[in-house]
């Protein structure tokens, strides 16, 4: 059934809620495990089923399809949903302390009880009210960036309003600050703050000067056309691609164009610019999403959210609960932009004979994007600062900006009116995400790097990594791939010198 046809009701939270309970008293007063089992599994069943009834509307909404009445309902499940899961959270707390937890470790595995611990250590009674008005202010946000005639002053104030109620969120459970919680929000486990910080100081000792000196020579990097004419001609192409990459692409794409689970036409009240894919539990199925105007750049974008896709897909049919079906982000990423290094061999279909304006761009991005990134990451690292004003907050992005990306360098009078701070979404929807794009182009380079060798272990450790999803942290999950931990010693040094390279020879 195509997903055009799949009906949206608006969730029944008060029964959901109730059943959930039912659960959970069930769960108390369980005889064995196999009841106990059951009584859990169905908690998450009811919440596969809610986030699929949410995730219709929601991409809906993204897509700018009913937009007046998919908002609404999008803002009604932002009140409802912190009681529900403060209840899953009730339930897996009861898991993690039953006399059943060895056993559900057996059958599930230990991360599993890993996700939870880091889970309830970020809520309280009182976490449910911030975070219901930490939704609200990110749909603010979104609603003034969609506003082609955007109102510095009213972005200014959701930003400044959800700077207090994040670090109110941390006093509020104990930390010191809110990127300790932060960090325990992101699951970073295997890696904390010197770890990235010495990443951060490692791109700007070798990538930076690198894409300074590039930028000097005034070259003109001009973005080659598409094939493509249009969002259909670029589908069949992908389509192409990923039957000839392997059989489990080629099965994930048949499925994804029969049930139409993509959206890349642009129309009023759509995201602009997004690139996007949603995940939907219950159907294990995910939804693309994309503004593909005809540009030859957009073709990789496009792949990129396919990868994730993929990725998803993949872990849905080898992992047997929903938190495995996805890793972190610094995992996540590895499979969507490898996933644009396998496009390279077809790039004929989608930039014809302009591959070497592509591969070159290509790769000029993704080392811009690194300090980019990292100036993003020290600066999170730092706004989180109550006492900050408007204009210190802009003195302190343009100090970080201009040592990260000198090429870029922020104008004075920007500073001095308060105007500068950076609009990248990601510090508003999801804190400390971002520097996690670079972790994972590391990781992406190596893939790379293997590919070029002839290396034909490439795509079964790509798969092996896929197929994982998130049920092993994230070092397990680099050595499950048989990649290098990008912390450790001249790992990043030897991994970007030779991709630094390449770019130099296609200059």
């Amino acid at each position: 059934m195509k997903f055009s046809t799949w009906e949206y009701v608006r969730p029944d939270y008060a029964a959901v809620k109730k059943k959930i309970n039912d659960c959970k008293n069930k769960m108390q007063n369980a005889a064995s495990y196999p009841f106990f089992r059951d009584a859990w599994l169905d908690v998450k069943k009811e919440i596969d089923y809610l986030i699929y009834q949410e995730e219709i509307i929601y991409i809906r909404h993204l897509c700018g399809i009913d937009y007046q009445y998919s908002l609404q309902e999008v803002e009604i499940q932002n009140r409802e949903e912190p009681e529900v899961y403060a209840l899953l959270d009730e339930c897996n707390m009861i898991a993690a302390a039953s006399g059943y937890r060895d056993e559900l470790e057996r059958e599930f595995g230990k991360q599993i009880f890993a996700n939870i611990n880091q889970h309830s250590a970020a809520q309280n009674p009182d976490s449910m009210r911030l975070q219901s008005e930490e939704s609200s202010l990110k749909m603010q946000y979104r609603k003034l960036m969609a506003d082609t005639h955007r109102d510095d002053e009213a972005l200014y104030g959701v930003f400044r309003k959800l700077i207090d109620v994040r670090c109110e969120l941390a006093d509020s459970l104990g930390y010191d600050s809110y990127i300790d919680l932060g960090y325990l929000i992101r699951g970073r486990r295997d890696f904390g703050t010197k770890e990235v910080s010495d990443f951060r100081r490692s791109i700007q000792k070798y990538v930076t000067p690198a894409v300074a000196d590039i930028k000097a020579k005034g070259i003109d990097f001009i973005y080659p056309p598409a094939v493509a004419a249009n969002a259909e001609e670029l589908v069949s192409a992908i389509v192409t691609m990923m039957k000839d990459l392997s059989d489990e692409t080629g099965s994930y794409i048949e499925e994804m164009v029969h049930r139409g689970l993509f959206d890349l036409e642009t129309r009023e009240n759509k995201r602009s610019n997004l690139f996007t894919c949603c995940m939907i539990p219950y159907e294990k199925l995910p939804f693309i999403i994309g503004n593909y105007t005809g540009g030859g750049m957009e073709a990789g974008y496009a792949v990129h959210e396919f990868g994730h896709g993929f990725a998803f897909y993949t872990a849905a049919r080898k992992q047997p609960l929903y938190e495995f079906h996805r890793s972190s982000p610094a995992v996540n990423e590895i499979h969507s932009k490898t996933m644009e290094h396998f496009m390279f061999p077809y790039l004929d279909m989608f930039v014809g004979e302009h591959k070497k304006e592509y591969i070159r761009n290509h790769l000029m991005q993704q080392l811009e994007n690194l300090p980019y990134r990292c100036a993003i990451d020290e600066f999170e690292h730092q706004m989180y600062d109550r006492n900050l004003s408007r204009v210190q907050l802009c003195e302190l992005w343009a100090d970080i900006s201009n040592r990260y990306t000198p090429w870029n360098r922020v104008p004075l009078e920007e500073v001095r009116q308060g105007k500068c701070w950076p609009r990248q979404t990601h510090i508003v929807e999801t804190p400390f995400y971002y520097i996690q794009y670079d972790i994972a182009q590391v990781s992406t380079y190596e893939f790379y790097l293997r590919m070029k060798g002839g290396d034909r272990q490439v795509w079964a450790d790509y798969m092996r990594l896929c197929s994982a999803g998130g049920s092993k942290s994230y070092l397990e999950l680099l050595e499950t791939a048989h990649l290098s931990n990008p912390f450790v010693g001249s790992t990043l040094e030897d991994i970007c010198k030779p991709v630094v390279d390449e770019l130099y020879s296609l200059l």
